[in-house]
């Protein structure tokens, strides 16, 4: 049985204004964004360009892909071409950070190039490689589309990073194609028990985080704040001492109660889940939550929690105006790789 998940996707602008025309990519894309919220209204968008040699990129993702479309439409004559490596980099660093925010979701990278578009430094591509091999099991993938008329330009290290993490770079010859090979990748990303992580699925269902990466999603995580007694926890109901807040939403909740909770939210590290409230990432210490749920430490034996559902919290986070712009830096600009 296919295992499919709400996606965002981040649409990664590295045309060159000198080799492809802005007008006919936002059709394309319009096409793309419409198929997908007619598959799951519960997909996001976001895109990401260079104005000024410096990334940019809406603060979050957005349901409405309209502000897409709009943001490509204002910058238009402001796009200049993009530092494609750099780029890649900046936008795993931001879909890292929406993660540690919502759950239940699958990222998608989508890297648009061209001729014109600048080449991934063969020195960047362990640094990248290194961040995409923490972050796949999120799960993350990338995917490209490259217009070119021939073949020997497509990019080798870009099609080397996408199929890291179960993508493709797609070759097509003229911008005319790029609808056809968007409506191709809209289709949803299959998570297999060998590739991604369902959080819905109970502990021995869940493909465990490897080891060595486990420091990363630790890190990630937040510690919830510890309270006085006095409180009611939000989960049994009960006032007693033992109280935590996540520091997200500042649902308070029995230390004991979360690590049960943990069985069936956490995402492939025992101790490390998602708040029920607010899908915050939490961690509280392993050898606690071990305890709790083997039974050495006393808690509610049957927690029935409420699920959050996806598709309402998705739509509380939205504005009328949309997410705004921002500018960060670009991490490699300029920077001089050792031979």
């Amino acid at each position: 049985m296919k295992d499919h998940r709400s996606e965002d996707t981040l649409i990664f602008y590295g045309l060159s204004p000198k080799k492809t025309k802005i007008g006919a990519v936002q059709k394309a894309l319009k096409q793309f964004f419409d198929k997908k919220k007619s598959m799951d209204s519960s997909d996001r968008f976001n895109i990401i360009f260079f104005k000024e040699s410096a990334p940019h990129y809406l603060e979050d993702f957005t349901l409405n892909s309209d502000h897409i479309l709009n943001t490509l439409k204002s910058f238009k004559k402001k796009i200049v071409d993009a530092n494609i490596g750099g780029g890649i980099f900046v936008a795993i660093t931001f879909i890292i950070d929406v993660f540690k925010r919502i759950g239940e979701k699958c990222f998608r990278l989508i890297v648009l190039t061209d001729e014109g578009s600048s080449k991934i430094s063969k020195q960047l591509v362990p640094v990248i490689e290194n961040l995409i091999e923490k972050v796949k099991d999120m799960p993350f993938f990338i995917d490209a589309i490259t217009i070119s008329k021939s073949e020997t330009n497509e990019d080798l290290e870009l099609t080397r990073l996408a199929k890291m993490c179960g993508g493709n770079v797609n070759l097509i010859y003229d911008v005319s194609f790029l609808a056809n090979e968007l409506e191709l990748l809209a289709s949803k990303k299959d998570l297999n028990p060998d590739r991604g992580l369902d959080e819905s699925k109970l502990k021995d269902e869940i493909k465990p985080i490897p080891y060595e990466h486990q420091p990363f999603y630790e890190n990630l995580a937040e510690d919830p704040i510890e309270i006085k007694e006095g409180e009611t926890c939000s989960v049994c109901f009960k006032a007693d001492s033992g109280m935590i807040m996540c520091s997200k939403c500042n649902s308070i909740v029995h230390k004991t109660c979360w690590s049960q909770w943990a069985k069936t939210s956490h995402i492939g590290m025992v101790n490390v889940f998602r708040c029920h409230n607010c899908y915050n990432l939490l961690k509280i210490d392993r050898d606690f939550v071990n305890m709790v749920q083997r039974g050495e430490v006393p808690s509610i034996e049957e927690i029935e929690i409420e699920v959050l559902d996806l598709q309402t919290y998705l739509e509380g986070l939205e504005t009328e105006d949309g997410p705004q712009i921002i500018e960060v830096e670009d991490t490699f600009k300029g920077f001089q790789f050792p031979d």
